[in-house]
């Protein structure tokens, strides 16, 4: 008998190469997300160290030019986080994004190895069949010799 052959075999890689670049992609995007979450992390850290330094210095008391260039830097650094968190979620949305188009590539993939695996069955009937055929022809063909 001859061996099986998926007629669909090419379309099947084909959304297999899809979906696995798609995987890469959400990976990447799930990295990016990571990163930020990280120099957000860090940006907060360094604020709450700021913020307690000025407490620091105005607890010892300072001059009010020195005080300003304080409350300036910290002005500044919670805009940065507030850009960082607004990053953050833009990030998230893209990734949500892929990951839609990660599900969506799998359900394809999905569904050409299902069929994939119904045909293989067919075949694997079929064959047993032709063999079963064969036999009854040799048992009869030996029986009347």
């Amino acid at each position: 008998m001859k061996k099986f052959c998926y007629s669909l075999e090419s379309v099947y890689r084909f959304k297999q190469n899809v979906l696995d670049k798609k995987k890469e992609e959400l990976a990447k995007k799930e990295q990016d997300v990571q990163k930020q979450k990280n120099l957000l992390e860090e940006l907060n850290d360094e604020l709450h160290y700021y913020e307690a330094e000025f407490e620091r210095i105005k607890k010892e008391g300072c001059s009010i030019e020195n005080m300003m260039i304080y409350v300036r830097g910290l002005e500044r650094m919670e805009k940065r986080i507030k850009k960082e968190e607004n990053e953050l979620t833009r990030l998230m949305v893209i990734a949500e994004e892929k990951k839609k188009e990660v599900i969506k590539a799998h359900m394809d993939t999905n569904t050409f190895e299902k069929l994939k695996e119904k045909r293989l069955e067919e075949y694997r009937v079929q064959g047993r069949k032709a063999e079963e055929s064969f036999i009854e022809e040799f048992v009869t063909h030996a029986m009347k010799a």
